[in-house]
């Protein structure tokens, strides 16, 4: 049986990444993966619900030591990787920092070091820590490709942050794009009206704004805010929907109090009930500082919402026809005339594009196979 030891998790509800090695251990497990896999996880945070999840799949979960202390995780991974003797090191990163894992594997004789980025830039909510992580990444970066053996992105974009380009565009790399069950975004008329029913828009004519994601600094909720207040002069009842949570979660509702905008914008939590959301909205915002792949941007196109994305989200995001990029320099004003400029659709006129199958989930399950078996 192969010993895969994989990182780096959270909270199995945190996003992009915790989506995916929840989708990455399903496929491997899957009764027709081609042999038994372990499976172990790494996390620098416990959560007991996810230890849970994951003992009930046969799953190990250790939790080690963070970044500000890359001594003792390196220490604690090696003591892993010696007590269980792992044939592969999975390592699923957004920075380069993030490199001490590795170099424990290679340390340790690990013959398989996997290195999949699913990032673009360093979330920091200070300027300062910002600037220092990134200075801190591009010395990292200088290295780190050093101790993997196989390099994947979510896009080539992620690749480029994190790996050199030489690495990228030659066949040591592959991208896995993030891939969603698009049999459950699919636009459904019946409960869009439900939803618009739960969350009191009994008006089906009224404009609804939406966006998911975590509340920081990359996600740049608050240019949100600015685009919706331009929406909401112009087109009387606009609504603006929020799911998740996140560190400027109460510095986002802050700037809505002070706009006088609370009856228009709601805080919906973190759900797991996404698909249904989608249906409820009339257009999709993601104004992103950067992204690795946003999957929240592959679910909202499946259901045939209309997308703006900011231009730092990378193109390989776009899978239909009414889904649009947008200078992050305009600023809101015009971000919010064009939106209102293409609001009047029918979803039903909205059409994939033959990209559309690279993000099935069905594909994904058969690159991860690829990764363990290849």
């Amino acid at each position: 049986m192969k010993r895969i030891l994989v990182g780096f998790i959270m909270s199995g509800k945190a996003g992009g990444i915790d989506r995916y090695l929840l989708n990455f251990l399903e496929s491997v497990q899957s009764q027709d993966a081609p042999e038994k896999v372990s499976i172990d996880f790494l996390t620098d945070e416990m959560h007991e619900e996810l230890k849970t999840y994951l003992a009930q799949r046969n799953c190990e979960l250790y939790a080690i030591a963070g970044l500000k202390r890359p001594l003792k995780q390196f220490r604690q991974v090696c003591a892993i990787l010696k007590n269980k003797k792992y044939d592969m090191v999975y390592l699923n990163v957004s920075t380069a920092i993030d490199c001490v894992a590795a170099f424990a594997a290679k340390w340790m004789g690990v013959p398989k070091r996997i290195i999949h980025s699913h990032s673009s830039g360093n979330d920091c909510e200070s300027s300062l820590q910002r600037a220092v992580y990134d200075a801190v990444h591009k010395v990292c970066r200088l290295f780190f490709y050093k101790a993997g053996t196989q390099f994947y992105g979510c896009s080539t974009k992620a690749g480029e942050w994190i790996f050199p380009k030489r690495i990228v565009h030659s066949n040591r790399f592959q991208v896995i794009y993030n891939a969603v069950d698009r049999s459950r975004f699919q636009y459904n008329p019946k409960i869009r009206k439900e939803v618009r029913s739960e969350l009191n828009i009994e008006n089906e004519n009224l404009f609804v704004i939406g966006h998911l994601g975590n509340f920081c600094y990359a996600k740049n909720q608050p240019f949100l805010i600015e685009v919706f207040e331009q929406i909401h002069r112009q087109v009387k009842g606009a609504v603006l929907l929020l799911g998740g949570t996140g560190v400027e979660l109460k510095e986002v509702q802050v700037l809505v109090k002070k706009k006088g905008l609370e009856g228009a914008v709601h805080f919906l939590g973190w759900r797991s009930d996404t698909d249904r959301l989608y249906q409820a909205m009339d257009f999709f915002l993601l104004p992103s500082r950067f992204e690795g792949l946003p999957v929240v941007g592959v679910e909202a196109q499946c259901t045939k919402l209309p997308c703006v994305f900011s231009d730092s989200v990378t193109k390989e995001t776009k899978i239909q026809d009414h889904s649009w990029f947008l200078p992050l320099s305009d600023g809101p004003r015009k971000w919010a005339d064009f939106i209102l400029q293409h609001r009047n659709y029918s979803r039903e006129q909205v059409r994939l594009t033959e990209e559309a199958k690279k993000y099935d989930l069905e594909r994904q399950k058969e690159q991860a196979c690829r990764i363990i078996y290849r």
